[in-house]
């Protein structure tokens, strides 16, 4: 089974077209989506309703906006409590950024005995498009930092939302962090992930991603002050040991 968690703050806009590709993607196989709505104040919820009633959808909702973070953790949480071992996570945006086109190359690279999977601008063939500039000078200044900091073998991209991961070295890892397994509250979660997973991965792998940021549909919910002071705060914390 292939279990999709997507966080979707205002994505009414988006959600219906990245359901769609999904499901023609994975038409073959046995899945289904996890959508966080997390305390959206558009019409994201009636659209995940009408959506439920076509598509294997399971609706989890945060009353209020409780950001990325909380909505990783209760998408995880969500999965983690129905998945067998055999069984892949992936994790997407719900605004069309994360390419449902990318799903079978990882899900094969999963299956040919990688841990996680990730859907890299740092691959050749990767890259991003009409990004804002403020962000990517964010996303490529805590790339580089992470890696030279918290090198990981086969890793480039440490913030990407969009990858892929086998069960066992999920539950490893939270059963050894349990309520510390996310611990940030902005999109710092995408790296604190991985380097939680470390010790319990064996192999990492990338793919390239074309990260087209021209897709999104809305207001971003990303906001670069909060995110560059928790990038700071956890690297001043943790330095050059593991986290």
């Amino acid at each position: 089974m292939v279990r999709i968690i997507i966080p979707a703050y205002n994505e009414a806009a988006n959600l219906s077209q990245v359901a769609r590709e999904i499901a023609e993607v994975l038409r073959s196989e046995p899945h289904r989506l996890y959508i966080v709505n997390d305390g959206s104040w558009d019409t994201t919820a009636s659209v995940l309703e009408r959506l439920a009633t076509q598509a294997p959808i399971t609706i989890l909702t945060h009353p209020v906006n409780r950001g990325v973070a909380a909505a990783f953790r209760t998408g995880f949480t969500s999965v983690l409590s129905e998945a067998a071992n055999d069984d892949v996570v992936i994790l997407m945006e719900g605004d069309g950024t994360s390419a449902p086109s990318l799903l079978p190359t990882l899900l094969a690279r999963i299956r040919a005995g990688a841990d996680v999977v990730i859907a890299s601008r740092y691959q050749p063939g990767g890259g991003y498009t009409r990004f804002p500039l403020k962000r990517l000078v964010l996303s490529r200044g805590a790339n580089l930092i992470f890696r030279i900091l918290f090198p990981i073998p086969g890793v480039q991209d440490y913030t990407i939302f969009y990858r892929a991961y086998r069960i066992p070295p999920l539950r490893a890892t939270i059963q050894a962090y349990g309520q510390r397994f996310i611990e940030s509250t902005t999109f710092l979660a995408n790296a604190e992930i991985l380097l939680k997973l470390r010790p319990h991965l064996r192999r990492v792998v990338e793919v390239p991603l074309e990260y087209d940021y021209g897709k999104k549909r809305g207001k971003t919910g990303m906001k670069i002050g909060k995110n560059l002071r928790s990038y700071l705060a956890f690297i001043a914390q943790h330095g050059f040991r593991n986290p």
